[in-house]
């Protein structure tokens, strides 16, 4: 009994074991067998290309602001940051085997959005982009973008470092194009005009809308009005033989005129051409005896048109084109001359053709504000004279033939 007892207890335990070794085999093949541990990683495509987005998405606050739009107009340094998003995003796709294409489009808008969105909502800026003069040069209206809820704007202008005016007016960023809201400031010109604007002198416009203040400088050309320059000067038609009286050789058959009123030039350059200025030319041909040989209808120039009364085609078509190309004036007559390339007054036309020195005499006349109404004029002198002859023997020129008349300039009828 005792040893079938040890013998059975023996076996069992046998048994007990080899079941347990079974138990632990199946347990094992049928746990998953542990992975490997490795870490995320990405291409050097995927790392340079969000590097890259990540420097545009900071440039997006600085390089696509107003203020440095209108300070490095016309380049176009907001297009910096688009450009390398553009790069960035087909970096990345790439990198990532052109997978997630619509997860990365949503990204690269919202970083994209983002500084412009936060800019047009939370921040006050303006800034005057550009002005623009009106048809009729009456007017310069100013155009303000960037962000503000102002109602009215303080603007003033500054002529020379001094102030010249300064006024509150109604604002609003009411407008909207391709480039975002704007605003509109229209400034009479006649309000504030205090002299010509050049490198020394220029008029700086200011406008304060809220929190938020911006200065332009004003384009010179649109403000140089003030006429400080004139010149004027005349050139003889000459006939031949059958052209002039007593059958001369050659005679001076009529004068051309021209006149230019402008800016003040270096030398004896005629002045520059003023093609917003308004002013009234007169202009007289004087013979030395005092005698008015040629008195030409007044000229009005209004915002670059000249027009006088053409008495019916006696002094030209009564109007012309002045100082966007220049400040030269043809003042015409009836006659076409194509040697003189001009209209000139013939000789039959003057109040005396008599020989001697001649005064071509041009005067220009302001009103306020362009000027305080003083005159500014110019005279140019010119001889008269037949030449030629036998003074010696045909004293009394019988014999005309032989004879020319000449226009020569002068110096002075003294």
């Amino acid at each position: 009994m005792s040893g079938g007892g040890l013998l059975e207890k023996a076996m069992g335990q046998q048994m007990s074991s080899d079941d347990e070794s079974m138990v632990d085999e199946v347990v094992a093949e049928a746990l998953p067998q542990s992975l490997p541990s490795s870490k995320l990683e990405f291409s050097m495509s995927v790392k340079l290309g969000a590097g890259i987005g990540l420097i545009a998405f900071v440039l997006m606050w600085f390089l696509d602001s107003y203020t440095l739009q209108d300070v490095v107009d016309p380049i176009p340094f907001g297009l910096i940051p688009a450009i390398m998003f553009g790069g960035s995003f087909y970096m990345v796709w790439s990198g990532l085997g052109k997978q997630k294409t619509a997860v990365l489009v949503v990204c690269y808008l919202l970083m994209a959005g983002v500084p412009y969105i936060a800019g047009m909502s939370f921040s006050e800026s303006i800034t005057i982009s550009e002005s623009e003069l009106s048809d009729d040069s009456s007017e310069i209206t100013l155009t303000i973008r960037g962000s503000s809820p102002a109602s009215t704007a303080d603007v003033s202008i500054a002529y020379d470092g001094s102030l010249v005016y300064e006024e509150t007016v109604a604002f609003s960023m009411d407008r909207s194009d391709g480039i975002g809201d704007y605003g509109e400031i229209t400034l009479m010109v006649s309000d504030w005009y205090s002299g010509n604007s050049d490198s020394n002198n220029d008029y700086t416009v200011t406008v304060s809308a809220g929190s938020s203040e911006s200065s332009f400088l004003l384009q010179s050309l649109h403000l140089q009005r003030t006429v400080n320059d004139v010149k004027s000067a005349t050139a003889a038609s000459i006939g031949e033989n059958a052209d002039c009286d007593s059958s001369k050789d050659s005679c001076v058959v009529g004068v051309g005129l021209t006149a230019w009123a402008g800016l003040d030039a270096l030398g004896s350059n005629p002045p520059g051409g003023m093609p917003f200025a308004d002013y009234t030319l007169e202009a007289t041909l004087t013979h030395e005896s005092g005698t008015v040989a040629i008195s030409y209808p007044t000229v009005t120039v209004i915002n670059g048109l000249a027009e006088w009364d053409s008495s019916n085609g006696q002094y030209g078509g009564g109007s012309a084109i002045v100082g966007a190309e220049g400040s030269q004036l043809p003042l015409e007559g009836s006659v076409d001359d194509f040697d003189l390339n001009t209209r000139y007054v013939p000789i039959e036309d003057w109040g005396t053709d008599d020989y001697g020195c001649y005064e071509f005499t041009v005067t220009v006349t302001q009103a306020s504000p362009w000027s305080d109404g003083s005159e500014i004029s110019y005279t140019s002198f010119y001889d008269y004279e037949e030449q030629g002859g036998d003074q010696e023997n045909d004293p009394n020129n019988t014999n005309p033939q032989d004879t020319e008349e000449s226009w020569t300039v002068a110096t002075n009828c003294s």
